[in-house]
């Protein structure tokens, strides 16, 4: 397997060795505890403050904080468990579309949780939006972009409107954070979540960006994070997080329009091919590079096997779901059928990508699809 040949960065992108680096350098720099009043620890809690700063201003978030955690998962559940626990009676509006870190909140609340719709092209629209807030509603949970689609919502609109209704907007940016062009202190929203192995930073590095209101600790035992997130903090994964946050976000303004010339190559190869693909992605609109193809009366996870053996590492629509012989949520919020969305397949693209990969992979999938439909 090469690195052209993978088709996964939506699970997770390849760290960037400046970032590996600086992972290395940090933690044998820093390895004091950065709540011990001794000099290592003092070092080590202005390297983090250091880094903080330096992450929030590589986002412009110069008015808000940010609380580390391991990653997005248990930033989103620190997110929506603190609203839901705070206010017994309070109810949560949850996108139809959210990722499973965010849906978990459907089985544990049940009858207090309202789900906002998304239309046929997988987007909220702000009309939406107005009318299923309800006078009960405490937190909005959305994605600013889709992890299976790669739908991008307009965030201000959405925003606004939540604003208007004063209730706090709770936004997952995990796949839009170092993908495309993200200014913080333009977008309105109480509490934003991200996750460092998406834009090639280390794994184990998230966090919740958090402009106002407070926050219930779900791990305690410390004081670490204003009280929020007890745990000694991750110094070294923070410092090479921001590294992987600038070469990422110095990248897009190349990057962007490389990655949906690629996606249109890729489409357009797939559709003359196999003319009756459904492509749920928007090549222009949508997260640069990824495609989402459904391919009906054949499952999804099977080509993904099959391809695998052939060299070529794609998904199954989101990976924090494989494995698992479901139809897309998300897919079926758009009003695909089981059958469209069992047989559906993720593929994402980043820095490695190549023109010849994408033709490689396009004549690989066609091979895969006749296989599989000749033996259904």
């Amino acid at each position: 397997m090469t690195d052209e040949a993978y088709f996964d960065y939506a699970a997770t992108a390849p760290p960037f060795p400046e970032a590996l680096k600086r992972l290395e350098e940090a933690a044998r720099q820093h390895f004091g505890n950065p709540s011990s009043t001794h000099g290592r620890g003092k070092k080590a809690r202005e390297a983090l403050d250091r880094a903080r700063e330096a992450f929030l201003a590589r986002l412009g978030f110069h008015d808000g904080r940010l609380i580390l955690t391991s990653g997005a998962t248990e930033a989103n559940n620190l997110v929506i468990r603190s609203a839901m626990d705070r206010d017994g009676s309070g109810r949560l509006l949850l996108a139809a579309d959210a990722h499973p870190s965010a849906w978990f909140a459907k089985d544990l609340y049940g009858k207090r949780v309202d789900v906002l719709e998304t239309d046929s092209r997988g987007r909220i629209s702000p009309e939406q939006l107005l009318k299923q807030i309800s006078r009960k509603t405490r937190l909005v949970s959305l994605l600013h972009a889709n992890n299976e689609t790669g739908v991008i919502q307009d965030l201000k609109a959405l925003g606004d409107v939540c604003a208007k209704k004063n209730v706090a907007l709770h936004v997952d940016g995990v796949q839009a954070i170092g993908h495309i062009p993200v200014t913080l202190s333009e977008l309105p929203f109480t509490t934003y979540t991200f996750s460092a192995h998406k834009f090639g930073g280390p794994r184990g590095v998230g966090g919740v960006l958090a402009r106002a209101g407070s926050l219930g600790g779900q791990i305690l035992g410390g004081g670490q994070e204003d009280g929020v997130r007890a745990g000694t903090e991750n110094v070294a994964g923070l410092a090479a997080a921001v590294v992987a946050l600038d070469l990422s976000s110095r990248s897009l303004e190349s990057e962007v329009p490389r990655l949906r010339r690629l996606a249109h190559a890729l489409i357009d190869d797939l559709k003359a091919v196999i003319p009756d693909a459904i492509v749920n992605s928007d090549a222009d609109a949508g997260l640069p590079g990824l495609v989402s193809v459904s391919f009906p009366k054949l499952i999804g996870e099977e080509i993904v096997l099959e391809m695998d053996l052939r060299g070529y590492e794609i998904s199954a629509g989101s990976a924090c779901g494989s494995g698992k012989r479901e139809p897309s949520r998300p897919l079926l919020a758009m009003g695909r059928t089981h059958v469209q969305a069992l047989g559906t397949v993720r593929l994402s693209m980043g820095r490695f990508t190549t023109a010849d990969s994408v033709a490689g992979l396009a004549a690989a999938l066609r091979q895969v699809v006749e296989k599989q439909r000749a033996l259904a």
